[in-house]
């Protein structure tokens, strides 16, 4: 076994959790467990080829068969669907069909620009939907 692949997967598999924690992306989960099992392959003496090799794999196949399912699941506990027709205030500029992050709520949040022009800071916009963790926002005229 050696120590120091072991604890270097287990680190990076910690420092991905706290990232996924910040974005919600429900992405970075699955590469921390990649990580985590790794780590489980470096205490069975694996090679770091090998390591690496879990590591992706399992990232891989939790993104591709588990992350739209929990995604689901957990943002469907959020209702957010009362938040459609609310007017806010953008912090900054977002181009058309272009994505970035707002202020709402006491949190920042990815949101898409639907509209065909420029949103400016400090733009009075509507929220016109919700995809997963995105609202979907035009400014309003």
């Amino acid at each position: 076994m050696d120590v120091d692949s072991l604890s270097l997967w287990l680190v990076l598999g910690l420092l991905l959790l706290i990232s996924e924690m910040l974005t919600a992306s429900f992405f970075l989960v699955f590469v921390a467990i990649g990580c985590f099992a790794a780590a489980l392959a470096s205490s069975l003496g694996m090679t770091l080829g090998l390591q690496m090799a879990v590591c992706a794999i399992t990232s891989v196949a939790g993104v591709f068969t588990l992350r739209k399912k929990i995604q689901k699941k957990l943002l469907k506990s959020i209702t957010l669907s009362a938040d459609i027709g609310k007017e806010i205030r953008v912090d900054e500029s977002i181009a058309p069909h272009k994505q970035t992050r707002i202020t709402y709520q006491g949190t920042t949040w990815l949101a898409t620009n639907l509209g065909t022009d420029e949103i400016k800071q400090g733009d009075c916009v509507v929220i016109v939907g919700i995809d997963g963790n995105v609202l979907l926002i035009r400014k309003v005229i």
